[in-house]
């Protein structure tokens, strides 16, 4: 996985998500050792299922989400899908409740934002500061184009760009399936 943006790319992430999910992984290396330790007759295969369930929900949940800035594209990564939004479909960003984008779809609250005093780090590929909500929306604002004064009739024929929502199913389903095969295997430990 690349963790470095492209170039003109600029990544919107919450740090304290990202370091939340590094104490859990620390969390799911301690769990494999001690399962191995105290499994007594218990079958190998079920000790690292636990650990997985929660390193797996820790990338999902706390690392993945992200909101990248591209010269195409606003995208919006969170734990159930990831939004694309042409940059002419983006008409605003409010801030009252957290970071939301606006477009002529309803108004999409995002993952790594969910109140107006979240800690988010923006990250370019010269490097990384600290923001806050109302930073990381000005610096989705100025891309947002210009809406161009029409001084005539609308064309006969319009092609909207382009909203894709691409749900995360597999992981959801992982998550899920992961979350029973846990639990049961913790159970037999």
């Amino acid at each position: 996985m690349n963790e470095r943006p492209a170039p003109d790319t600029v990544r919107i992430v919450a740090p304290g998500m990202r370091v939340l999910a590094m104490v859990l992984w620390a969390a799911a290396v301690f769990l494999l050792v001690v399962g191995f330790v105290v499994r007594g007759d218990t079958p190998a295969w079920l000790v690292p299922v636990p650990s997985l369930f929660v390193a797996f929900v820790a990338w999902a949940v706390l690392w993945r989400p992200r909101i990248e800035l591209t010269p195409e594209a606003l995208v919006v990564v969170d734990v159930r899908r990831t939004s694309t939004y042409a940059w002419p479909r983006v008409t605003g960003v409010r801030t009252k409740y957290g970071l939301e984008v606006q477009s002529n779809e309803p108004d999409r609250r995002t993952w790594i934002a969910p109140r107006p005093t979240a800690r988010l780090r923006l990250e370019r590929p010269s490097g990384s500061v600290p923001a806050t909500v109302e930073r990381a929306a000005a610096e989705v604002l100025a891309r947002v184009p210009v809406a161009v004064a029409q001084d005539g009739p609308p064309p006969a024929t319009v092609t909207a760009l382009p909203i894709v929502h691409r749900v995360h199913g597999w992981s959801v389903l992982a998550m899920i399936v992961l979350g029973v095969a846990a639990s049961l295997a913790a159970a037999r430990l």
